[in-house]
Formats: structure tokens, sequence, C-alpha cells
């Protein structure tokens, strides 16, 4: 059940961005933002993810510009960033359930197994994070960005 939903999930995240990039197109956007290994060992101040200033990085992490890709217009936004770095699945997890509400992000579906997929939301826009093991203790970060059409969100239960 869990693949199941987890795959539908990646399947309508897919076919938003297909739908974006095949109207517009494509566009090379990146710059390169690194932290150092010894850096990432002293508390840092939580960093945001690159062209996406809502959402907030973990410390550590590196982005791959060769899988990575943005879409932006005026009004649109949307895109796959892809960010390797050392870390323990749940600690990375527990930073996202606990950053994102901070720039306005609900986390409406967390599916966790041997990694973990999470679902966001806030008005106008969805993301969807994927924590993946990669060999040793790198682990390999996917969020992928874009607009949605839910206009008004039920409150929050907080």
């Amino acid at each position: 059940m869990e693949v199941t939903m987890e795959r539908e999930g990646w399947k309508i995240t897919c076919c938003i961005l297909i739908l974006v990039f095949g109207f517009y197109g494509c566009t090379d956007l990146f710059s390169s933002r690194t932290i150092g290994e010894n850096e990432s060992k002293v508390q840092q101040p939580v960093l945001r993810s690159y062209r996406f200033e809502d959402i907030p990085l973990p410390p550590g992490m590196t982005l791959n510009r060769k899988e990575s890709f943005i879409y932006e217009t005026g009004t649109t936004r949307a895109g796959l960033l892809v960010y390797e770095g050392k870390g323990e699945i749940e600690t990375l997890a527990n930073f996202f359930k606990q950053q994102m509400p901070n720039y306005q992000w609900r986390l409406v579906s967390s599916f966790e197994f041997h990694n973990v997929m999470l679902t966001f939301i806030k008005e106008g826009w969805s993301s969807v994070l994927s924590i993946i093991p990669g060999e040793g203790e790198m682990k390999r970060l996917e969020i992928r960005v874009g607009p949605i059409e839910i206009k008004i969100l039920p409150p929050s239960k907080d």
C-alpha cells in the first residue's frame, strides 16, 4: 500500500512538472552552493534551497547541478533540485518536519520505510521531498516544487 501511494504521488508530481515544462521549455539557471564537511559539524543557521527561498536546507548538503533543473517565469516556478550529503535519514526527515512550517509549508503526507517521502503544501504550491540512502553515510535529497490548483487550504491543526 505504501509503495503504491508513493508511486502515485511521484507520478502526479512528474506529470505536473512535465506539463509545465512541455508548455514553456527549460532553462539552465543554476549556480552551486556547497558547505564544507568541517563546517557542517558546527551549529549553523538554516540555509535555503537554491532558487526556492522558502525551502530550508539542512547543513552539509551539496547541490548536484547535473541532475537538478528549475523552470521559472514571472509567476511560476517549478523544479527538481538534487542534493547529496551525509546524515541519518530520520534526522533529515525530522529537520524538514520541524523547519518547513516556519516557511508556511504544511505536511500532508509522510511515507517512511527504507527511504522517506514527505509531501508539503502551501497556498498555490506543493513540494515533495525524497530522502534516499546512498553509499555508506551518503544520502540523496530530492526536492520537487511546483504549482498546484488548491486556492484555500483548510486550517492547520496546530
